[in-house]
């Protein structure tokens, strides 16, 4: 397949408008102009220091690499690292006073609960320029800084012949036999399995009660044939031990896998695009270091620096001309119609009853 990289990000840097319309409160907010002099402040914080958290792998080693490091020597501060910023490590530390991170990447559905719960702080929009940033990854505790797809891959050296073209043949056991290797996160499978029950992609948002209901049914169709992986290195392992012939990974982790000469291939048909969002926890002892790193890596420049260390494209708009085009073959295609886009104005107010149905649905 053939496609312009940079076409692909300049939709999906606008395209978020069709996510739908503002939440209110902690929902999503107008883009607004920063009022502080972003230089001002990162001249007043050397010294300091700062604990930044993701996910590990090739993920943060491109966070390090594109934003931690750079940060840290322009500002003259130190920034630490740790991982695994889920929402239990995130409420645990706040409900016991025990804050010791900064910032946490996180999914934007995740910043709407955890900062309605209060376990974020509001991000400070004074500081922070959403300039070039669509309005719909701007919210009142989180804003987008990457850009991602949760595709299907395959070993063509063991499935042959005819291989799986969308999603929908993760239910397909008897073309492809086997385990195959899903993420244990409703967000990325409860689409899918609509999508797999025959619901259009253009209705699969709004989810209501009854689609819920079919997504759950469908995903009981192939529960015992699935590896549930949590970490994002993990697909990528199980693809490469032949542990699994088919996975549902993020589109940046086959890139490691190609490196690797692993013989796989990404299918982009009814790919779920989504995006990672930074966010500060409550009480964080180093917030204003955090709000001056969110500021700085979400202007364009910074931004952009993302795509040159992983397949990952920026949110800001304005960054789209300044970024690399090493990754460009592993980026998603331009024609966002091939494409299923997360709808954060859904996930956002009804990703915390979602999750306790899907982890009750996991030990059943």
């Amino acid at each position: 397949m053939t496609f312009s990289r940079r076409e692909f990000l300049k939709n999906a840097a606008l395209g978020g408008a069709a996510l739908g319309g503002a939440l209110s409160a902690g929902g999503f907010l107008k883009t607004a102009a920063a009022a502080t002099p972003l230089n001002d402040t990162i001249s007043k914080l050397s010294g300091r220091t700062m604990t930044a958290t993701s996910w590990g792998g090739a993920y943060q080693d491109a966070q390090r690499n594109a934003w931690f490091t750079r940060f840290a020597k322009e500002a003259g501060v130190t920034v630490n690292e740790d991982t695994d910023p889920s929402d239990a490590k995130i409420a645990a530390m706040v409900k016991n006073n025990a804050v010791t991170w900064d910032v946490c990447d996180v999914g934007l559905e995740q910043a709407f609960s955890n900062g309605e719960a209060g376990y974020l702080a509001p991000l400070d929009y004074n500081l922070i320029d959403t300039d070039g940033i669509s309005p719909a990854f701007v919210t009142k505790y989180g804003i987008g800084n990457i850009t991602w797809a949760s595709v299907v891959a395959y070993r063509t050296d063991v499935i042959q012949g005819d291989g799986p073209t969308s999603p929908v043949d993760f239910w397909d056991t008897k073309r492809f036999p086997g385990k195959r290797t899903m993420r244990d996160y409703p967000v990325d499978n409860i689409p899918w399995a609509l999508l797999a029950a025959g619901v259009p992609k253009d209705q699969i948002y709004p989810i209501t009660d009854e689609k819920l209901d079919t997504a759950f049914k469908k995903l009981n169709e192939i529960k015992n044939d699935t590896i549930w992986w949590t970490a994002g290195a993990q697909p990528a392992q199980l693809l490469s031990s032949k542990e699994v012939s088919i996975a549902q990974i993020w589109n940046g982790r086959v890139g490691i896998l190609l490196d690797e000469k692993v013989p796989v291939e990404m299918v982009w048909r009814d790919a779920h695009l989504q995006v990672d969002a930074w966010a500060v926890p409550n009480h964080a002892p180093n917030a204003d270091v955090a709000m001056a790193f969110i500021a700085w890596t979400s202007q364009a420049e910074n931004n952009a620096r993302i795509s040159a260390e992983i397949a990952y494209g920026p949110v800001n708009k304005n960054g789209i001309p300044l970024a690399s085009k090493k990754y460009e073959n592993l980026l998603p295609p331009s024609d966002l119609d091939e494409m299923l886009i997360c709808d954060y104005n859904w996930w956002g107010p009804n990703f915390a009853r979602v999750l306790e149905r899907w982890l009750e649905w996991k030990t059943t």
